[in-house]
């Protein structure tokens, strides 16, 4: 488990589960949040005049943005805290929790679920995102921890 977790860019909630859990059962790595704070993706494209140079500016708008969080999940605590029997159960246990809480959809007629982006001055941002899916890559034999990207979709295009 993580002495400490760097939540210098703040921390991320889906459906009211932190994606940096306060006892340690997962965290999010690297400048994961940071990327929240980009502009969102753009559509829209400039028209080519025929026989003329250049083209006819269009005007851009912005649109649905896709962002992969990477994490690691561990298995020596759950959600709580509480220490697990077993790390392999443990890890398993916890990304079971994940993949129910947050990732599943939600049954919701726009299929979305709450995120809230909590800054570091303590300022939240709310905004309705989509939870595509969560992907495990290198896991520990032993069951201490798992790395995973979970990937959203931000309908709005960006927290605001």
């Amino acid at each position: 488990m993580p002495a400490t977790i760097n939540t210098t860019a703040g921390n991320l909630s889906i459906n009211s589960v932190a994606l940096n859990n306060a006892f340690g059962a997962w965290r999010l790595t690297g400048d994961t949040l940071a990327q929240l704070w980009l502009p969102a993706t753009q559509r829209g494209s400039d028209v080519i005049i025929p026989g003329v140079s250049g083209v006819k500016a269009r005007p851009r708008r912005d649109t649905v943005t896709t962002k992969s969080l990477r994490m690691l999940i561990y298995g020596d605590v759950d959600r709580t805290g509480a220490a697990a029997a077993n790390y392999v159960t443990g890890l398993r246990a916890n990304i079971e929790y994940l993949r129910a809480n947050v990732v599943a959809p939600p049954g919701t007629s726009a299929g979305t679920r709450s995120a809230t982006l909590t800054l570091p001055d303590a300022s939240t941002l709310v905004e309705d995102v989509h939870v595509i899916g969560m992907e495990l890559g290198e896991m520990r034999l032993d069951g201490l921890w798992a790395k995973a990207v979970i990937e959203i979709s931000i309908p709005s295009g960006r927290f605001q």
